[in-house]
């Protein structure tokens, strides 16, 4: 068998493997070559719902703009500023009862003795018997009417009509100042008196101003 010359095989070979390399180059340019997928992050990724927020690499499933809102905040809104605070719900306006008669305020003779006896004092000297419940600036008509008295160790100074009722007859109250309010003033045990005053307090407070009232020892 006659081998072929070094030159002719080379002048063969040549020409098949320009024609196998252009190809192969033709097939690449056809087919895409295939990109690595980058793994998506999950919430589980994140300590905050604000550091979920600022990545913005995680599902948004309800398309709000806000990423894991199920994690704990810190948190961010969509645009990255602090979300405000949800607005306080609106109080509920108050109901007061309004009742045509005259309520009755029961307390006991044997606890509030003393003040009993006053009660019954300036009934007879004119005081009114039947009340006007008129809570805006009792504080202050108060504190007027017993500027003058003095204080005594371990007594009150119990005054009626109470600061928060206002009598019928025009001479308890003349005009709206606080300086106008007139009542009886004597000295009752103090433990006896404020006692006195929260259970008077907690029978007058489902009633309007304008109720009117009066007392009742039994």
């Amino acid at each position: 068998m006659t081998s072929l010359p070094t030159g002719g095989v080379r002048r063969i070979l040549l020409p098949l493997v320009c024609a196998v390399a252009a190809l192969l180059v033709a097939s690449a340019a056809d087919v895409p070559v295939p990109t690595p997928i980058a793994s998506a992050a999950t919430c589980s990724d994140y300590a905050s719902q604000a550091a979920a927020q600022r990545a913005h690499d995680t599902r948004d499933a309800d398309g709000d703009g806000l990423y894991c809102e199920s994690l704990p905040c810190p948190c961010l809104s969509a645009t990255g500023s602090r979300p405000s605070a949800p607005p306080a719900p609106a109080a509920s306006p108050t109901r007061c009862a309004r009742p045509s008669r005259t309520v009755t305020l029961d307390f006991s003779a044997a606890r509030y003795p003393h003040i009993r006896a006053h009660y019954l004092a300036a009934l007879r000297h004119g005081w009114p018997r039947t009340l006007v419940l008129n809570r805006p600036g009792a504080g202050a008509r108060r504190e007027r009417l017993l500027s003058d008295m003095p204080t005594r160790p371990g007594m009150d100074r119990d005054e009626y009509p109470p600061a928060v009722g206002r009598g019928m007859p025009p001479e308890v109250v003349r005009g709206a100042h606080p300086r106008g309010w007139k009542a009886d003033v004597a000295y009752v045990p103090s433990g006896e008196n404020r006692s006195q005053g929260a259970v008077m307090g907690a029978e007058l407070r489902p009633y309007c101003n304008g109720t009117r009232f009066r007392y009742r020892f039994k």
